[in-house]
């Protein structure tokens, strides 16, 4: 693995790895990122999932993938580790590598599970960082703690309704407090802890900051499923990082795709409103979907002026709920500033997700606002924006260190850099074409007259960058590391919740029943 690092590095010097021995010359964590994805994390390193529930190698290492979200709103990749333990020096070791490796920079809000050594690293290491616990693995845990309870559904239902349906931290503790008396759950330690850890979890919260829409670590575990079929329990350190690219290859090739489609494409305009025209034009195709069912939704809102005095509104939204699909009116606040156009809700979506919200839009329109301020349209979803990591071009086969493909990367960089500097001018253009049919023609005949074999005078047992030769270093001797199973680790992939279980439990039912009908027939 370390070789193959090291090849990796030659073809790429901004190809990073590092790799944690302990005092006997034995693995214990290793980090690695390529071009693209330090490149994409300028871009999209602010907020970012971490998460270690999948294993991958026979040594029961956890993946530990660092995940953001791009400009369609798909998960990718900064960067990854293994580490040999679940501990706050293990998170510590592998935030400060992946800190030194993004130069320096600490994303500005990260999403973890509830695990106490991902906490203690944060706080050492991330400071300034917001921490956000996964929502979602901590309303899951409902059924298993309650589910003996004779007033479980009615236990259930509160709870989330404290959790999700408050708009203010007020809200929420009124609802809090109310539920736990009703339900006499004074002594619960499991909720006695969740509230102590409010703010790191609850939405009235945390949605104050700019989540990228996320509040799980979901995406980090689509990532981790995302590999299956390219690695599983029994991968050999080399083969995972060999395996981890192949895998990646596919997630590059999906993000090309989406972008050729948002440039070559549009979304059909549903009104001619300039509002919605404004954000067609900028946006995603992805994007401008999120957009739309915030403009659409506006057809079940209502806006009248809370306070004449006050440019407060409040737009009441007609919101069905539960299985029996009741609607009510729910009431949102919405402060406008005619002066600016600038309008702030107290659903907080564009805080949280950074997508205007259905209320703020209804407010606009009254207002006869036919385009917003900037600070609504983010960069982060725009589709004009020329993003550094797209134009790093990768090798995910070994083909990426011969002499030819870096002679390719060598000239597709200096080409990207004529071309950014020729293109906003029609002279530059027109000289620049020129030349370049000129230099193909005499290539062409070139090419005819001393035939196509390509000598390599470059000894095998080195690597070049450019013109320079660099002679192969010897390779430590790192011993593997040791294999050790810890409590509640599955033996294989990803953690699997017991809801998921049962689902699949099931379906295998069906399926034996299924089989035996087809038989008897």
């Amino acid at each position: 693995m370390h070789s193959y690092f090291m090849r990796m590095k030659v073809d790429n010097s901004d190809f990073f790895y590092a790799m944690d021995l302990d005092d006997k010359g034995r693995l214990r964590n290793v980090f690695l990122a390529d071009a693209r994805s330090r490149a994409a994390c300028k871009e999209f390193g602010d907020v970012v999932t971490f998460d270690t529930t999948y294993l991958v190698n026979r040594y029961d290492m956890p993946f530990a993938p660092f995940i953001g979200v791009n400009h369609h709103g798909q998960s990718i990749l900064l960067g990854c580790g293994l580490i040999s333990h679940e501990d706050t020096e293990s998170f510590s070791w592998l935030f400060e590598t992946w800190k030194t490796c993004m130069w320096g920079c600490a994303p500005k809000a990260i999403i973890t599970d509830q695990c106490l050594g991902m906490k203690n690293a944060i706080q050492k290491v991330f400071p300034d960082t917001r921490h956000r616990l996964c929502i979602w693995h901590i309303m899951k845990k409902v059924p298993e703690k309650f589910g003996k309870y004779n007033a479980y559904e009615q236990i259930s239902s509160c709870m989330r309704k404290a959790v999700w349906n408050s708009l203010t931290i007020k809200q929420f503790e009124d609802a809090w407090d109310g539920f736990i008396k009703k339900y006499q759950l004074h002594n619960n330690t499991w909720l006695q802890g969740l509230y102590l850890e409010r703010k790191l979890w609850v939405p009235a919260y945390v949605n104050d900051c700019f989540w990228a829409g996320m509040s799980s670590t979901q995406r980090s575990e689509g990532m981790n499923a995302y590999f299956d079929g390219y690695i599983h329990s029994k991968t050999a350190l080399k083969q995972f990082v060999e395996q981890y690219e192949n895998a990646l290859a596919n997630k590059v090739e999906s993000e090309n795709e989406e972008d050729g489609k948002s440039w070559r494409s549009f979304i059909p305009l549903i009104t001619k409103s300039g509002l919605e025209r404004q954000f067609q034009s900028v946006y995603t195709n992805e994007k401008v979907r999120e957009f739309h069912e915030e403009f659409v939704g506006r057809l079940e809102c209502s806006c009248s002026k809370k306070n004449e005095s006050v440019s407060e509104y409040e737009v009441k939204e007609w919101i069905t709920y539960g299985e029996e699909e009741k609607r009510i009116q729910v009431p949102f606040i919405v402060d406008f500033n005619a002066e600016t156009n600038e309008a702030h809700c107290n659903c907080r979506l564009f805080e949280y997700r950074g997508m205007v919200c259905r209320h703020q839009l209804t407010v606009w329109s009254q207002m006869g606002v036919e385009r917003v301020p900037d600070k609504y349209v983010l960069r982060r979803w725009n589709k004009n924006v020329k993003r550094v990591h797209t134009k790093i071009r990768i090798n995910y086969d070994n083909s990426s260190t011969s002499i030819e493909a870096r002679r390719h990367d060598n000239m597709c960089n200096l080409f990207n850099e004529v071309v950014d500097l020729a293109e906003d001018s029609q002279e530059k253009y027109d000289k620049v074409m020129a030349w370049l049919l000129e230099l193909k023609r005499e290539l062409i005949e070139s090419s005819i007259v001393c035939g196509s074999n390509v000598i390599s005078d470059t000894p095998s047992n080195s690597f070049s960058i450019g013109d320079e030769v660099l002679p192969s270093k010897e390779i430590t001797n790192i011993l593997d590391p040791v294999t050790l199973r810890r409590k509640g680790r599955p033996p294989n992939k990803r953690k699997v919740d017991i809801v998921e279980k049962i689902g699949k439990k099931k379906i295998e039912t069906k399926m034996k029943t299924l089989s035996k009908e087809k038989t008897k027939v």
